[in-house]
């Protein structure tokens, strides 16, 4: 595997500290946020690579900012979908890979990275939020432009640009379970042309649950170079690194069950203390030129290079005995490395036909992903009480037996084109289609391909919005997606390649902008089609005939009753069935996917100071463990205040979430165990700007 070897964090910071010494490039009132976020939320493009402007997309779409991160105090991307009906926050920083409990609509979203699609890079450290400037989340299945994504949704994150202007940043966040962070922003113009931009974040902090510390790094260098009016260079180059445990969770029972002795410390660690660890760490490189072809005519070659490499030793928690005290346990000891290339060359452009323009984009995707796991099985892990913890490795050696050192190999290639269509100024219809051919295999390293099957696939998107008068807008859209996680390179006991799981999601919806009021309202359906279920004749094979699908509304807005006080808010019902399965659980519900939830937020400025005061609270109702579980989540409703001061270049945000120290849990991805929801957490951020 490639090594990456990172300019250390420390020579970030230290820039940060001359950058308070050193004179001023811009003018004494100047602010970084102008470098931040530009415009209102809803302009530009989604996703960047679309072309489609936000109000124009036919399916529902949130979008959170730079500012909006600092003032919530939010510590991963799970945090920031807590303001997005419909979406699940999943577990907390405390578990391995957050973003495989990440749903929008009752499905896992993908996150794609300034309109590319990403690969196992977010599981690294979810609290990689230093170098975003906003995040854009479209909710159901959108694979036109990005490929193999998930069902629920895509978590769009565009990150920081360089500035022609100097601006800088620095700030120092501390508060509960130790948490230390310090982050730096810095920007400014090379040469004529050439614009630079560092951003950083360093952490070590320990967490609610005993013996587990956080250590994080992350790091961000872009560039942008524009020689000519008709060519603009981009480079963005990113290092996330974490180490910390790999916490098994908790049991059910003690949790959300009643185990007969009572409920167990949240902070209760019941893995191995002496030798569980996980370390994670990518590099990511994306590069992109912006060439123009003539007035109409832009072509876009796009390139992304990104590895994700981990090592940990996990203990898992299995079935509680008779007791219901005493969880059985086994564990591994693993390391993944992968890497991912895609190549991607658009061509973008308006034709008119005669009163009707299209704007039109073509392209073509190359992408290759190698990917290898090895696997050792310990072999003397034992039971642990919950009551009274005995660590099997605290005078013993972990003993482990090989496993397997397996790797996996998916080639792909697609043709895409999309066509957004002004019928008249009011009327806007979107199509698009996408071919994509893969082909996947897997065995043991040095080995020829065990598994090796070639699948292709078609998806297609149609949407349109009309504007009903210069507030109402109305649109309606249709469109498909796929997905390869769990099929790839497989076949069925005939020898049959699997195919791809598919999706599709028609929805309609109501936007209206007035004033100080925004909001929307949306009514959608998704099925998930060609899902793997088990072969009722060789279960030790699937076949592609599983059904499922989650139908809701969801309400979101905005209003801004005074010129210092703001109100945000969301409801989303989300009904949920599982069509189709012959795994035991057909007409019931799909797993950690609640029915209703709420949420709501509040900011207030004290008229004639710089005083802000804030407020929010989340409800979620409860919702089965896994697929069909006859376990529950219980419901929970959590609640935050915070308050900002503005003192010249200086800012100070407090920050106390879940106020009432509410107990909830969340889903781990197995029936066996549940993740612990965080406690009550203080913060204070002290931040300045130059």
């Amino acid at each position: 595997m490639t090594q990456f070897n990172p300019l250390t964090l420390a020579t970030l910071t230290t820039a940060a500290a001359v950058a308070t010494i050193t004179p001023a490039h811009a003018a004494a009132g100047d602010r970084l946020e102008t470098i931040v976020v530009t415009g209102t939320k809803l302009e530009g493009d989604f996703g960047e690579k679309s072309g489609i402007p936000i109000a124009k997309v036919p399916q529902s779409i949130q979008v959170i900012t730079a500012q909006e991160i600092i003032d919530d105090g939010a510590r991963s991307i799970g945090d920031l979908l807590r303001g997005v009906p419909s979406a699940n926050a999943g577990y907390s920083r405390v578990g391995a890979y957050q973003s495989f409990s990440l749903k929008v609509r009752g499905y896992m979203a993908d996150q794609m990275r300034n309109g590319i699609r990403q690969r196992y890079y977010e599981d690294v450290d979810a609290s990689a939020l230093s170098n975003i400037a906003r995040v854009e989340v479209l909710k159901g299945p959108s694979g036109v432009l990005y490929g193999q994504s998930a069902v629920g949704g895509i978590v769009s994150i565009i990150t920081k640009r360089p500035q022609d202007d100097f601006a800088a940043a620095v700030a120092l966040t501390a508060g509960s379970d130790q948490l230390k962070l310090v982050s730096a922003d810095i920007t400014g113009s090379l040469a004529p042309g050439l614009s630079v931009r560092v951003t950083g974040e360093i952490e070590r902090s320990g967490t609610f649950v005993d013996t587990q510390d956080l250590d994080r790094d992350n790091l961000g260098f872009s560039l942008r170079y524009a020689p000519t009016d008709t060519v603009t260079a981009n480079l963005v180059t990113e290092y996330v690194e974490r180490r910390t445990s790999r916490n098994p969770g908790l049991p059910v029972a003690g949790t959300v069950q009643d185990n007969g002795v009572g409920g167990l410390p949240r902070g209760l660690y019941l893995g191995e203390p002496s030798v569980d660890h996980m370390k994670a760490d990518a590099p990511l490189v994306q590069l992109w030129v912006d060439v123009k072809l003539g007035d109409n005519w832009t072509l876009t070659p796009r390139f992304q290079y990104q590895e994700f490499n981990t090592a940990f030793t996990q203990i898992r928690l299995r079935a509680a005995q008779a007791d219901l005290t005493t969880i059985s346990r086994n564990g591994r000891i693993g390391e993944e490395n992968d890497e991912y290339y895609i190549g991607q060359l658009d061509l973008a452009g308006r034709v008119q036909t005669g009163p009707i323009t299209h704007k039109l984009l073509a392209g073509v995707e190359i992408d290759r992903e190698r990917g290898r796991f090895t696997q050792s099985n310990l072999t003397n892990v034992t039971a642990i009480s919950v009551l009274a913890p005995v660590y099997a490795y605290a005078g013993t050696a972990p003993a482990a037996t090989f496993a397997f050192d397996n790797y996996y190999n998916l080639d792909g290639e697609a043709l895409y084109l999309q066509d957004q269509i002004d019928l008249t100024d009011r009327w806007n219809v979107i199509g698009a289609i996408r071919h994509s051919w893969i082909d996947a295999r897997n065995g043991s390293m040095g080995q020829p391909a065990t598994d090796q099957a070639s699948t292709s696939t078609t998806i297609w998107q149609l949407g349109s919005t009309y504007r009903l008068t210069g507030a109402v807008s109305v649109y309606a859209g249709y469109n498909t997606g796929f997905d390869v996680e769990s099929s790839a390179a497989a076949r069925s006991a005939s020898g049959d390649p699997l195919k791809p799981e598919t999706s599709s999601q028609a929805e309609v919806g109501v936007r209206l902008t007035l004033g100080a009021v925004r909001g929307s309202i949306a009514l959608f359906e998704i099925r998930r089609t060609n899902a793997l279920t088990t072969d009722p004749d060789n279960p030790d094979y699937s076949i592609n005939v599983g059904k499922q699908r989650v139908r809701g509304v969801e309400i979101e807005g905005e209003w801004q009753p005074t010129d210092g006080w703001s109100l945000t808010g969301g409801y989303a019902y989300l009904d949920s069935k599982i069509v189709r399965s012959n795994d035991g659980d057909q007409g019931k519900r799909l797993g950690d996917v609640p029915a209703h939830s709420v949420n709501a937020r509040t900011a207030y400025t004290v008229p004639g100071t710089s005083l802000t005061l804030r407020g929010g609270f989340n409800y979620v109702s409860n919702r089965l463990l896994v697929n069909g579980s006859d376990v529950r989540l219980p419901s929970y409703v959590l609640a935050d205040i915070g308050a900002g001061y503005q003192i010249g270049r200086f800012s100070l945000d407090l920050v106390a979430t879940n106020l009432f120290d509410e107990r909830y849990f969340t889903a781990s991805g197995n029936a066996f165990a549940v993740m612990p929801g965080d406690p009550r957490a203080v913060s204070l951020r002290l931040g300045a700007r130059w």
